[in-house]
C-alpha cells in the first residue's frame, strides 16, 4: 500500500511538472505570440506610413515636373506669339508662307505635333501636323474640345488687355507669371491625349497695336506618347512612367489624374514606386524565430527593422531633394535652385554684392542637327563640366534649359574681375569637344551681364536684364560678353524716354 501511494504520488508529481512546464510552454508561446503579432502590426504600421510618404513625394516631384513642361511650351511658342512681325502677318493680316515657316520651326526645334492659329472669330486660319501646315478657313466649334479652352484663353486676354493709342495692347508679360497669360493644360485632340499652351498673338516691342474684339489665338500641342514620357522622365528617373486613359485607385501606387479644361477625367500619368517599402513578411518571419530563443533578440531585430525603414525614407527623401534642385543630364543646379539662390542674394543686398551672367552656346544647334541628340547631350555634359570649372567656389552655375545656363557671381563685381572671368568662360568653351565616330563639334558661347545692385534690386529684374544683355551680345556677333549698364549708351535701343530705356529686357525664347 505504501509503495503503491509512493507510485502514485511520483506519478501524480510528474503529471504535475508536466502540466506545469506545458502550461509555461503554452504561456511562453503566447507571449511570443502576442509579442511578435504587436511587433509586426508595428511593422506594419510603419511600413504602410513609409509607403504613402514615398509615394507622395513621388507624386509631388511628378507635378513639379509636369508643369515645368508645360512652361516650356509656352516658352517655346513665345518665340512666335510675341512679335511685331507675328502680330503683322498674322493678326493685321494673314501670310500664309510666314504661318507655315512658323508653324514648321515649331516643329522642327520644340516637336509641337500640332499647332493652331485661331482668329477673333473663332475660325482655324492654319493648322499643321508635324511638318505639314495646312491652310484653312473653318469654325472652331467643328472640334468641340476648342471651345472651352478658347472660352477662358479669350477670358485671360480680357483681363490684361489695354487700350493704347491706335488701337489695343496687351499688358507687358515682364514680371507676370506665365499662367497669368497662357493657358495650359491637358486636352484629348483628335482623339489623343495631349498637353497643350495657348497665348495671345502680342506685339514685344509695342510699335503695332491689336485690333478690337477677341484675340488672334496660337495653340500649341504635344501628343502623351512615348517621346515626351521619355523627356518628362529624364528628370525623374521613374520606373515604367506611363499614361493610361483611366483613374487609378488611390491604393494601386503612385499616379496622377489630368482632366479637360471642362473638367473630365482625361486619365492618370502611372509609374512603379521606386521607394515603396519591401513587404513586412519575409523580415517578420525570421524576428519571430528570434522571439524563439529570446524576447530581447525579438526587439533587437525590430528595432534594427525600424531604423532600416526610417533610413529607406531619408535615402528616398534626399534622393527627391536632389533630383528636385539639380539638372539630370549635367548635374548642374536647376531653375528651381537658381531662383532660390538669387532670392537670398537678393535678399542679402546692399552689403553683399553679386552679379549675373547669362551664358547661351552658339552654333548648338547646328550640332544637333549635324549629329544627333546624343551629339548634344555630350555637348552640355562637357560645357558644364567647363563651366564649373572656370567659376570655382564662388559661383552658381546653373542650366535653366536648352543651350542656356545661368551663373551667380559673388567673388568680384568690377568690370576687370568680370571681364577676366568672362574671356576665361569663353576661351574655355571654343576648346573642341570630341564626339563619337571621330566627330568633334565647336562651340561658343555668348554671355549677357547684370550686376547688382546697380542694374536692379529684384530677381526678376535682374534676370530679365541679364537676359536682355546676352540678347545685345548675340546681336553683335556673337563669342563676346556684354554690361546691361552699357545698353543705356548703345544705340541698340529704340529711341524712347529715359523709362523705357531703363526697363527695356527684350522677351526671349
Amino acid at each position: 500500500m505504501t509503495e503503491f501511494r509512493r507510485r502514485y504520488t511520483d506519478k501524480s508529481d510528474s503529471a504535475s511538472r508536466t502540466q506545469i512546464s506545458r502550461l509555461a510552454f503554452l504561456l511562453a508561446a503566447l507571449l511570443i505570440a502576442v509579442t511578435s503579432i504587436s511587433l509586426a502590426f508595428v511593422g506594419y504600421v510603419a511600413s504602410l506610413a513609409s509607403t504613402k510618404q514615398a509615394i507622395a513625394n513621388e507624386e509631388r516631384l511628378f507635378r513639379n515636373a509636369l508643369d515645368e513642361r508645360l512652361r516650356d511650351i509656352v516658352r517655346e511658342q513665345s518665340s512666335i506669339g510675341i512679335s511685331d512681325e507675328t502680330v503683322t502677318k498674322l493678326v493685321r493680316g494673314f501670310d500664309p508662307v510666314y504661318a507655315r515657316q512658323s508653324f514648321n520651326m515649331l516643329w522642327t526645334n520644340y516637336r509641337h505635333n500640332k499647332v493652331l492659329l485661331i482668329s477673333g472669330t473663332k475660325q482655324v486660319l492654319a493648322e499643321s501636323f508635324q511638318d505639314y501646315t495646312h491652310i484653312t478657313k473653318r469654325p472652331a466649334s467643328e472640334t468641340p474640345a476648342l471651345t472651352p479652352v478658347i472660352q477662358r484663353a479669350n477670358e485671360l486676354y480680357a483681363a490684361n488687355r489695354v487700350r493704347v493709342p491706335g488701337g489695343f495692347g496687351h499688358r507687358s508679360v515682364q514680371g507676370l507669371e506665365l499662367d497669368q497669360y497662357a493657358l495650359m493644360g491637358v486636352i484629348r485632340l483628335d482623339g489623343k491625349p495631349a498637353l497643350y499652351s495657348v497665348i495671345p498673338v502680342m506685339p514685344d516691342n509695342y510699335d503695332i497695336t491689336l485690333p478690337g474684339g477677341d484675340p488672334t489665338l496660337l495653340m500649341s500641342v504635344k501628343y502623351i506618347d512615348s517621346f515626351l514620357l521619355e523627356r518628362l522622365n529624364s528628370q525623374l528617373n521613374f520606373t515604367e512612367l506611363r499614361f493610361e486613359p483611366k483613374v487609378i485607385p488611390p491604393d494601386a501606387g503612385p499616379s496622377h489624374l489630368v482632366k479637360s479644361a471642362e473638367g473630365v477625367n482625361i486619365g492618370s500619368f502611372r509609374w512603379d514606386s521606386q521607394t515603396v517599402v519591401d513587404s513586412i513578411w519575409p523580415t517578420v518571419i525570421p524576428v519571430i524565430a528570434m522571439l524563439s530563443v529570446t524576447l530581447a533578440a525579438l526587439a533587437f531585430g525590430i528595432a534594427w527593422k525600424i531604423g532600416q525603414l526610417t533610413r529607406s525614407l531619408q535615402k528616398s527623401e534626399k534622393q527627391n531633394r536632389y533630383l528636385a534642385l539639380h539638372d539630370n543630364l549635367s548635374g548642374l543646379a536647376n531653375r528651381l535652385q537658381f531662383t532660390r539662390v538669387l532670392e537670398s542674394s537678393t535678399a542679402a543686398l546692399p552689403s553683399k554684392t553679386f552679379a549675373i551672367l547669362h551664358c547661351d552656346l552658339d552654333k548648338f544647334k547646328e550640332v544637333n542637327d549635324t549629329f544627333g541628340h546624343a551629339a548634344g547631350d555630350t555637348v552640355i555634359k562637357m560645357m558644364a563640366k567647363r563651366l564649373k570649372e572656370v567659376v570655382g567656389k564662388p559661383g552658381l552655375v546653373s542650366r535653366i534649359g536648352g543651350d542656356e545656363f545661368m551663373i551667380i557671381y559673388r567673388a568680384g563685381t568690377s568690370r576687370k574681375e568680370l571681364d577676366t572671368l568672362c574671356r576665361a568662360l569663353i576661351s574655355k568653351t571654343l576648346v573642341p569637344i570630341p564626339l563619337e565616330g571621330g566627330n568633334t563639334a565647336n562651340i561658343g558661347l555668348s554671355i549677357g551681364v547684370a550686376i547688382a545692385p546697380a542694374d536692379g534690386t529684384l530677381p526678376e529684374e535682374l534676370v530679365a536684364r541679364s537676359d536682355a544683355a546676352l540678347y545685345r551680345a548675340k546681336d553683335l556677333g556673337r563669342g563676346q560678353h556684354f554690361y546691361y549698364s552699357d545698353l543705356m549708351k548703345d544705340s541698340f535701343l529704340p529711341e524712347h524716354d529715359a523709362t523705357t530705356a531703363k526697363n527695356y529686357s527684350p522677351l526671349r525664347a
